[in-house]
């Protein structure tokens, strides 16, 4: 069943000295739709950026006294339940714009929904290239770096020390769009290093919304040579079996998983299995206080969300809303599209991220840049590029039958 509820920031001050263009006018209301995972597996990514959002979007409340109202819907990440709920939002709940949508399959789906029905569709959870057109859509604009920049910062670095075979390369992915594309991104990254392509990219696939790897790594376990690097682009769960399962059998390899699969229940489920896990991210580590915008996030999750972890989605949707009310402070009547011209008026600017970020009609993802951490002793811990070349041959305490440390 779809769940529906509303989160309304509450009314935090009465009358407030205001400054600037959106200040000097009466309280607004901002109405924006959300469709994205609240139940399954993937329900802990939904429910940190949506627990960042409603931190930033206090923030703003509190300071200019505009209101921003967000609808969510329950989609489960299933493309087939995100087509009705993205309709019911645009046309029933009548959101002036949608806001982090959740994951390349159902944003699929959803942002063709919102270019018909000129409604903006702003920084979705995906970086997917079929969001991130040549020439920009108007009705879509991204925070995130893509997919394709997430592999290459990890396989570039990597390559600066070892120049590996294709034998030594694999590919763990969601057997969808989500997942294909990334096999295409891989290959040609082997052919920039000039490495010889002579069997393909070894690829193991496994079906979305499922927990079924067994397949994949038994196809593993009989690949001779052994990868020695695998890239995963896969949701928090499937990939977690997936590493443990071959921990288990006594694999050795180094794991690189993009951004989308490091959830709290991705941790969770491998805190206690000793691997070499590289994750990219699209935000910076969440307790490095030396940024501006990190030490806002800590004020505002612990005032506005206090129930809810800082985790990497949840920093991302407070960045998320804090771009969109930055657009907003110059917008003096908000609709439809002066939402998007605020956007887009934007052009280079800073909000303590510790890189610039950029929005103008040309471009439409404000970030290009790539964190990465990794996954030790239970923690997400941030790394330097320089350390990756040093996991890839580091040794790993050995498992015992059940998948733990001995």
């Amino acid at each position: 069943m779809i769940r529906f509820h509303q989160i309304i920031v509450p009314f935090l001050v009465g009358i407030m000295t205001l400054c600037g263009s959106i200040y000097s006018h009466s309280a607004q209301t901002i109405t924006l739709g959300m469709s994205s995972a609240f139940s399954g597996d993937n329900a802990s990514m939904g429910e940190d950026f949506l627990a960042g959002a409603q931190a930033g979007f206090a923030r703003f409340h509190n300071r200019t006294g505009h209101t921003i109202e967000l609808t969510t819907l329950d989609d489960a990440y299933d493309p087939r339940q995100t087509a009705p709920n993205t309709r019911r939002l645009i046309k029933e709940e009548k959101v002036t714009a949608l806001f982090g949508n959740l994951g390349t399959p159902t944003v699929a789906v959803s942002a063709p929904i919102a270019t018909e029905t000129k409604t903006l569709l702003f920084a979705p959870v995906t970086g997917s290239s079929i969001i991130r057109p040549k020439t920009p859509d108007r009705y879509i604009i991204n925070y995130r770096a893509s997919y394709e920049e997430e592999i290459t910062a990890a396989f570039d670095a990597l390559m600066k020390k070892y120049l590996l075979k294709e034998s030594d390369i694999a590919l763990f992915n969601q057997k969808d769009m989500f997942g294909n594309t990334s096999k295409n991104h891989l290959t040609k990254l082997m052919q920039k290093y000039g490495i010889q392509h002579q069997e393909g990219l070894f690829q193991m696939e496994y079906s979305r919304n499922t927990l079924a790897v067994e397949h994949a790594v038994a196809d593993l376990l009989i690949r001779h040579p052994t990868p020695k690097v695998i890239f995963i682009v896969g949701s928090a769960a499937p990939s977690a079996k997936f590493i443990r399962l071959t921990r288990q059998y006594g694999l050795d390899p180094l794991f690189i998983g993009i951004s989308f699969m490091s959830s709290r229940l991705f941790i969770e489920e491998l805190q206690d299995v000793p691997a070499k896990i590289i994750i990219s991210q699209v935000v910076p580590h969440f307790e490095e206080k030396s940024l501006p915008i990190i030490v806002d996030f800590h004020q505002d999750m612990t005032r506005f969300s206090p129930q809810n972890p800082l985790t990497p989605l949840s920093l991302e949707g407070y960045i998320a809303a804090r771009i969109f009310t930055t657009a907003l402070l110059n917008t003096e009547h908000i609709n439809h599209e002066t939402i998007i011209d605020a956007l887009e008026s934007l052009n280079q600017f800073d909000i303590g991220l510790g890189v610039p970020l950029t929005l103008s009609p040309a471009e439409h993802q404000a970030s290009h840049s790539i964190w990465l951490t990794q996954l030790k002793d239970g923690k997400l811990i941030p790394i330097p590029f320089t350390k990756v070349p040093t996991l890839y041959l580091s040794d790993i305490m050995p498992l015992d039958a059940t998948g733990k440390a001995q």
